[in-house]
């Protein structure tokens, strides 16, 4: 019973470790998402056969179990995050089952079923990293974990510039089978675009800009023997954010960039512009021809045919979302075969009308609000800044969500569900800890009287 018991959260019952399982849990999660190839699944159960989906399933399982054992309450007080989950859930929910009342056509049907069963997932690894990453130094044992497996993707996808070919054919695993060929990597102005073990280049994207901010805060932040080494990730996902090619990638890292500056000291902000323009220096120096690529990528316009093929779906989708504008036609069900338009947010639009886009806008801005009130309730520099780092994770992941149909890849949606996890944790650690600060003086004070 204890162990049940305390599998999550083994401090709400006086473990004698007093530590949670998360960490490992959702360290194995993150190996599964960013270190095996996206394509490869269980190719009896199609689309939610991929490794990570199954283990996210497994945690969901874990949460609701811990929740029916448990003998103590896990929330003492409301919780804004878990609220916003809930809440999206719900209308996906509505949204599936007003879908089958209506009926849905045999296409849509299986699409159906496997887009909620990864909902499930995510929600799960959202809940298990909101509940059971207790302490602050869980979370930043996650988060150096996070930071090297955006400098690895970030290694991959250079060599993968280096050399012209996605490297990770070779890889197989038993049981596991090829959903489709690997042919994750492309090329723009006459430079190859990078994917790293994701099935696109804007998927590998999302890994960049999604731990460079965590990269970063942890080798501003480290003070033991081995701190220069935690300069590496960020090196490493710089000069392969440059060499993307990627238009989101830049977008989403400077949005990340932008957000960490306010919590940095003055000097600091001037060394980081200065690195930054070096970093622009060795970049036009080393690959000719790159600075002015990246700079027509912002100055090309409608020209660009990855914009035209977006933007011209869009009245497609929207004629297809007035159709069903509260609950849309479905999670999982605007299927490709019907319109390309790469916006993630437009696609939820379609599948869970007006209430699911709201819906999810309110759950990534709970967890941008959470990272803020755990940068405000911290009452040390190390926790702010940790705060302030996740916070600039999740914006720049869920900026990510507009350049692409971010759902149909499963490293995007990963991350952005295990940040927003870490968010909730540490609003909860900061006020904790707040709230501790704030007995300790007043019995200090109460002493001396």
């Amino acid at each position: 019973m204890y162990r049940a018991n305390g599998l999550l959260h083994r401090d709400s019952v006086q473990g004698a470790t007093g530590k949670s399982d998360a960490p490992i849990f959702l360290t194995i999660y993150l190996v599964l998402t960013c270190a095996l190839p996206s394509n490869l699944v269980i190719a009896s159960l199609g689309s939610i056969g991929r490794p990570n989906t199954l283990f996210a399933i497994l945690g969901l399982a874990w949460w609701v179990l811990h929740q029916l054992l448990r003998t103590t309450p896990s929330v003492r007080r409301f919780h804004p995050l878990r609220a916003a989950l809930s809440a999206f859930l719900i209308v996906a929910a509505s949204s599936y089952a007003y879908a089958m009342v209506r009926g849905l056509p045999e296409t849509e049907a299986s699409p159906a079923d496997a887009g909620l069963i990864r909902l499930a997932g995510w929600a799960g690894i959202l809940l298990i990293a909101t509940d059971g990453l207790t302490t602050r130094e869980g979370v930043r044992t996650l988060l150096r974990r996070i930071a090297l497996a955006g400098g690895l993707t970030a290694a991959l996808g250079l060599l993968q510039f280096a050399t012209g070919s996605s490297l990770i054919e070779w890889i197989r695993i038993p049981g596991l089978s090829l959903s489709s060929e690997i042919a994750n990597i492309d090329s723009r102005g006459g430079f190859v675009r990078a994917a790293g073990m994701s099935l696109h280049p804007l998927e590998y994207g999302v890994v960049l800009s999604t731990s460079l901010p965590i990269a970063i805060t942890l080798a501003l932040n480290d003070t033991s023997k081995r701190r220069l080494l935690w300069w590496i990730p960020v090196g490493l996902i710089a000069v392969a954010a440059m060499l993307s090619v990627s238009r989101a990638a830049l977008i989403c890292m400077a949005l990340a960039f932008l957000i960490l500056l306010p919590v940095w000291p003055k000097q600091l902000r001037r060394r980081a512009v200065v690195v930054s323009a070096l970093l622009v220096g060795v970049i036009y120096v080393v690959t000719p021809g790159m600075i002015g690529t990246l700079f027509g990528l912002f100055t090309i316009g409608t020209d660009d045919p990855s914009i035209s093929s977006r933007t011209n779906g869009y009245a497609t989708a929207f004629g297809m979302a007035s159709q069903q504008l509260f609950l849309g036609r479905g999670f999982g069900t605007f299927l490709p075969a019907y319109v390309i338009v790469d916006n993630q947010y437009l696609g939820l639009l379609v599948e869970l009308g007006i209430a699911g886009l709201l819906a999810f806008l309110m759950l990534v801005l709970a967890g941008i609000i959470c990272g803020w009130k755990a940068r405000r309730a911290a009452k040390d520099n190390e926790l702010r800044q940790m705060s302030q780092s996740v916070l600039a994770s999740v914006a720049a992941a869920a900026l990510a969500f507009g350049f692409f149909d971010a759902f149909a890849f499963p490293m995007a949606a990963s991350l952005l569900f295990l940040m927003l996890g870490i968010s909730g944790a540490l609003w909860r650690i900061a006020h904790r800890e707040a709230a501790e600060a704030h007995l300790k003086e007043k019995a200090v004070t109460s002493g001396e009287q």
